[in-house]
């Protein structure tokens, strides 16, 4: 790196630094922009970025100064009212790269407006190691070292970058400027400060032991923490004890309900935490998530924090414990009704493992009647809320983890049941498994590389006939545990049990199945031909990516309505909103598209475009607000969705007026109002009145695995299901770019 010297304001150095080694790491990219390689529009995504590289490389300009300089007494820095002395830092890559963002989103040019915007971020995030290696040199030279680096606002106040802007002469040198907020401008800038001493061997600029990955490091001393966490629903602060990783996977590990659908990776912002005790560090994703007054309060995220003293923090998110999990079925509109009374001595367990969320039955073998049932939460969401994060976590050394937690969860349902109904463990002869095929994976150990590469190979799809307490220790020797045959990587035994529940593939009449969650799963056909097919909806059906979203606890908005030139909204169980979950996402899109504030495109007509459009406000009086990266997910939802059902109908040579019965599994669908979802062009207008809701098909058909066995009918249909791969189909693509439109 070239550095040229200048004399400026007495014994100060101002160094302008040009020569970076300036990277645009395209794994960094994608994750800002929550796109992955199975994501319907990756392809797509991949090739707009490589034509963008090169152009958006030549418009990044970074520049940056280094000075040496004085942090004024009345920044009080460490409670010392006293001048200190510091070193300061401002890096930029200039406006150009800026300018072409706002001006690609002003033009209704999405998908490069999200891109250039994530690539001038890590264009500049890429520039750090220079910044160091120089600081470094500059502090042999000027024969000081660096006690600590301070972040503003949490070790110091935002009106500290006036006073390294002037220190370093930024404005002259750079170009820069500040706004009334104290940020800089050009937006892509990066201030440090450095609390400097005249013991030249110590340079803690970066390096904490309780980050640092080196656990054999002989130097190495970390000390436990104490962080107490205000739940809502709790009189007294919860202890927990911190050591090592991030403030999430610590809370994960100690307590329940905590929002994790990126899986820690700090893209979705559910896991907000506020510092009432203590002191956090402020991070790029809190800045992503939070505004400058938010920060000033302690708002954080907890998977971005790493404490270096002990905590007071209060929990900014909805227990997940509380929310609402189906496990009626439905048949012909009516829930099948649950026995009261006990009869006969030989019982089953029924089992969904759903992505989300788990679902046990207590059934009499000889009646097929179900006598109880308990649901909860699928313990490895904080692992992330889909099965592509799962994956990954399992790749990454998680698998043993979440095998344990799903484990435990069904065996802590079980008992539950048992002791309820007080029933003993020798009374269960049998229990039948319906999960997608990841579930399985995860449940049984199995490796998950082959899900998360091409061409998706799983471990073992076939069905699974064993003595359970190979699984659960537990269990009495007799006791049978089988799991339904899958068909492929993402299309699992949760759609071959749904197929078997609604007896798909036995009649004349064709028939379509759609599984609305977090990726969705669909089977069309009847005795003759029978498709299936995945498409990656991605967590926004279940509040996963959108900036207010949350699950389907109480207080989430699930209604909303137009009228009299305002939105009427309803929440889970008339609580005080608390955030916006998946069906009501759906009808503020869908109702603010009727209502012309969104138009044909989703883009939110002025003045909502760029500060949201208001929905309801919190008990704590925040406005709960509907963004335009919100109505950007539902667009790519809905859009995976309707392709993947025009794709499959195409398939098939036929329209979807053939289609007989169109049937809707899971709690999302069966919530959803249809008209809505048709009216934004999720589902054909053809099947309006042909859609039936029908709650948990897939646990229905573990209990008829149960009751009647249909091990070998079950294989032949997962045999004769045919996948069709969307993402090499030529009709998906240009129906996916087709269904973006709310037309």
């Amino acid at each position: 790196m070239e550095i040229e010297k200048k004399t400026v304001r007495g014994e100060s150095f101002p160094r302008i630094l040009k020569e970076f080694h300036l990277n645009i790491d395209k794994e960094m990219v994608f994750r800002q922009i929550h796109c992955y390689p199975e994501s319907p529009v990756y392809e797509e995504m991949e090739e707009a970025f490589e034509k963008l590289l090169e152009p958006m490389k030549k418009l990044c300009k970074p520049v940056g100064v280094m000075s040496r300089g004085k942090i004024p007494s009345k920044f009080a820095v460490n409670g010392e009212e006293t001048d200190r002395e510091a070193i300061f830092v401002l890096v930029t890559v200039g406006q150009e790269i800026s300018d072409t963002s706002t001006e690609a989103f002003a033009q209704g040019d999405y998908v490069k407006g999200m891109l250039v915007d994530a690539m001038a971020d890590a264009a500049l995030f890429s520039l750090e190691e220079d910044i160091q290696r120089e600081l470094k040199a500059a502090c042999g030279e000027w024969h000081l070292g660096v006690l600590k680096r301070l972040e503003a606002p949490q070790d110091i106040s935002m009106e500290i970058q006036k006073e390294v802007l002037e220190q370093t002469q930024g404005e002259t040198l750079l170009g820069l400027a500040l706004s009334q907020g104290y940020m800089f401008r050009p937006l892509k800038t990066s201030s440090q400060i450095y609390l400097t001493t005249q013991e030249e061997g110590i340079f803690q600029a970066q390096h904490n032991c309780r980050t640092c990955p080196n656990l054999t490091c002989g130097l190495r001393h970390v000390e436990p923490l104490q962080i107490r966490v205000i739940m809502e629903e709790k009189e007294e602060p919860e202890e927990i004890i911190y050591q090592e990783g991030s403030l999430l996977e610590v809370l994960r590990n100690q307590t329940e309900g905590i929002p994790a659908f990126c899986g820690g990776k700090g893209l979705c912002g559910k896991c907000k935490i506020q510092v009432i005790e203590g002191w956090l560090s402020i991070t790029e994703e809190d800045r992503r998530f939070f505004g400058e007054e938010e920060l000033k309060q302690g708002w954080r995220l907890a998977c971005r924090a790493y404490p270096k003293e002990n905590l007071l923090i209060r929990a900014g998110w909805k227990n997940e414990s509380q929310m609402e999990v189906l496990s009626g079925y439905y048949k012909n509109g009516e829930e099948q009704e649950k026995s009261q009374k006990l009869s006969g001595e030989e019982k089953g367990f029924a089992i969904d493992i759903g992505t989300t969320t788990v679902a046990v039955e207590l059934v009499d073998l000889a009646t097929g009647q179900v006598e109880d049932i308990c649901t909860a939460l699928n313990g490895q969401r904080i692992y992330g809320a889909d099965v592509i994060a799962r994956i990954q976590a399992s790749i990454d050394g998680k698998g043993n983890q979440m095998k344990e937690k799903i484990r435990q969860e069904l065996w802590k349902c079980m008992e539950t049941l048992l002791q309820k109904r007080k029933l003993s463990w020798k009374q269960i002869e049998k229990i039948a498994i319906a999960a997608n095929t990841t579930m399985i994976h995860l449940l049984m150990g199995y490796p998950c590389d082959g899900l998360g590469s091409v061409p998706f190979t799983p471990y073992h799809i076939q069905g699974i006939k064993m003595k359970g307490n190979e699984i659960f220790p537990g269990l009495e020797e007799k006791t049978v545990l089988e799991i339904y045959p899958g068909i492929s990587a993402f299309v699992g035994a949760d759609i071959v049990s749904g197929m078997s529940a609604l007896s798909m593939g036995q009649g004349e009449e064709i028939c379509m199945l759609i599984d609305l969650g977090t990726n969705g799963e669909m089977a069309l056909g009847n005795k003759e031909k029978l498709l299936v097919t995945s498409t990656a909806a991605g967590p926004a059906f279940e509040g996963g990516n959108i900036i207010w979203g949350t699950g389907s606890v109480p207080g989430a908005i699930c209604h909303a309505k137009w009228r009299d030139k305002q939105l009427e909204i309803t929440t889970i169980q008339e609580k005080t909103p608390v955030g916006i979950c998946g069906t009501g996402v759906i009808e503020l899109v869908a109702e603010l598209v009727k209502a012309m504030e969104v138009d044909e495109t989703g883009r939110l007509e002025e003045p909502w475009f760029s500060k949201g459009y208001p929905v309801a406000h919190t008990k704590e009086g925040k406005e709960i607000r509907l963004f335009q990266k919100d109505i950007r997910e539902i667009q790519l939802a809905k859009a995976a969705v309707r392709a993947g059902i025009e794709t499959l109908l195409e398939e098939y040579r036929i329209t979807a007026k053939d289609v007989g019965k169109v049937y809707v599994a899971g709690g999302f669908g069966y919530r959803l109002d249809y008209r809505k979802a048709v009216e934004i062009g999720m589902f054909p207008e053809e099947f309006r009145e042909k859609i039936q809701a029908v709650g948990n098909s897939s646990l229905e058909g573990a209990k008829e695995l149960l009751v009647k066995g249909r091990c070998e009918e079950s294989a032949i249909l997962a045999q004769k299901a045919q996948e069709v791969e969307l993402s090499v189909h030529p009709v998906f693509q240009q129906a996916y770019m087709d269904a973006m439109l709310f037309e």
